[in-house]
């Protein structure tokens, strides 16, 4: 196979897998069903998601490390029996323990499996595209991200006319088997492909025509740099937004009584802007530098106070953008400021503020929204929250190299 047609398959390949493990994205559809039989609360339902975000995060964590040991094929290959252990899992639940047991399955084991995957899919996509790097993690991040809305109302549909627990078992067949087929193509370029990937495109065309030359990085002299404070704050911001909103869900427009195929609908454009923010700040990172970009991508969720489905909707796909927007960056600037050398590992620490911005956004969220009785005194903290995201993005235009 020639270098082109490897390019190609192995982003197609790449966005493919993430569209399906986005699926993490949609899950108060997914657990709907659940929800409904076990008369489970809105902070129990959102602490599902911080944990599964939590576990995802450590899973990137310890990809980086198995990556590093042993090759990325068993990285898919431990990834993909996690995921159908925790899918199978989760449809095994019944009576009390049910949410305490989907913690465990769904929120842990799932989503671990999920997390080592990404973390090698990323990098592993990014090594093929060295000339493009912004351009190729905004396509498969727009595929990770646009995989709620897609699957979402499809796990509704597929509720009508399966049993919840038939539906987790297909799931965790089907994500299990795709992962391990992904594993046969999609790995990293071999000496003589980087040798030929370097002639083919000029080293210091990554990041812009005003980029510094590139350097490798360990985590350490990584965690040391001020860019990787702003950087992390900055993610945090705008990431505890989205999280939250996704946290809470389904649990948005059925408060305006919306039906559960509608609410899907509607919830599911955080994850539309979600990819459509990782795909157009990908392609513009490559062009005009992350500087210039990172500002105009900052989006408020000001408009969810609106008592409107549509506005809602706008809303949704508002602060989707601006988290899709923002995560993109984590790869560009962890690939750009610290090298492809250590880049699984260094952007799994990076990743590390999903845990904080997961518990903060979804289960903080679902815990304030149930104790005030209200959504609006949350969505007025994820406004200010967007606010001071937009004063940090603007020091950290200024600290990038």
């Amino acid at each position: 196979m020639n270098l082109r047609a490897r390019r190609v398959l192995t982003l197609a390949g790449g966005t493919l897998l993430l569209l399906f493990l986005g699926l993490i994205y949609a899950y108060s559809v997914l657990m709907a069903p659940l929800k409904a039989q076990f008369d489970w609360s809105v902070s129990g339902m959102t602490l599902v998601f911080a944990i599964s975000i939590v576990a995802f995060t450590i899973g990137n964590l310890l990809a980086g490390k198995i990556e590093s040991a042993v090759g990325v094929r068993p990285v898919y290959l431990l990834g993909a029996a996690l995921l159908l252990a925790g899918f199978v899992g989760s449809s095994l639940v019944g009576g009390p323990s049910a949410l305490t047991v989907v913690y465990l399955t769904y929120g842990v084991l799932a989503s671990l499996g999920i997390g080592l995957v990404y973390n090698v899919v990323i990098p592993v996509v990014t090594s093929w595209f060295p000339d493009a790097c912004g351009m190729a993690q905004g396509v498969s991040l727009m595929g990770f991200g646009m995989g709620g809305f897609l699957l979402g109302p499809v796990a509704t549909q597929l509720y009508t006319v399966l049993d919840w627990r038939v539906a987790f078992v297909g799931v965790g067949v089907v994500f299990s088997a795709l992962t391990v087929a992904c594993s046969l193509i999609l790995r990293e370029p071999t000496s003589d492909e980087l040798a030929k990937l370097a002639a083919a495109v000029p080293a210091q065309s990554v990041g812009g025509a005003d980029a510094a030359p590139i350097r490798d990085c360990g985590t350490a002299q990584m965690v040391g740099d001020r860019t990787f404070r702003l950087l992390y704050v900055f993610l945090f911001m705008l990431g505890s937004v989205g999280m939250g909103i996704t946290g809470i869900g389904k649990e948005l427009p059925a408060s305006l009584g919306v039906d559960a195929l509608g609410a899907a609908f509607v919830i599911g454009f955080v994850n539309v802007g979600n990819g459509l923010g990782r795909l157009v700040a990908g392609t513009l990172l490559d062009r005009l530098g992350r500087g210039r970009t990172m500002v105009g991508t900052i989006l408020l969720v000001l408009s969810l106070l609106g008592e409107s489905t549509t506005l809602m909707t706008v809303a949704c796909l508002a602060a989707g953008l601006a988290w899709g927007a923002a995560v993109v960056c984590m790869p560009f600037v962890t690939r750009t400021e610290w090298g492809m050398a250590n880049m699984a590992s260094n952007m799994a620490v990076v990743n590390t503020y999903s845990i904080f911005g997961a518990v903060l956004g979804s289960w903080g969220a679902g815990l304030l929204a149930e104790r005030l009785g209200s959504f609006i005194p949350v969505l007025a903290i994820m406004a200010f929250m967007g606010a001071a995201g937009t004063l940090v993005a603007l020091a950290l235009a200024k600290s990038s190299r």
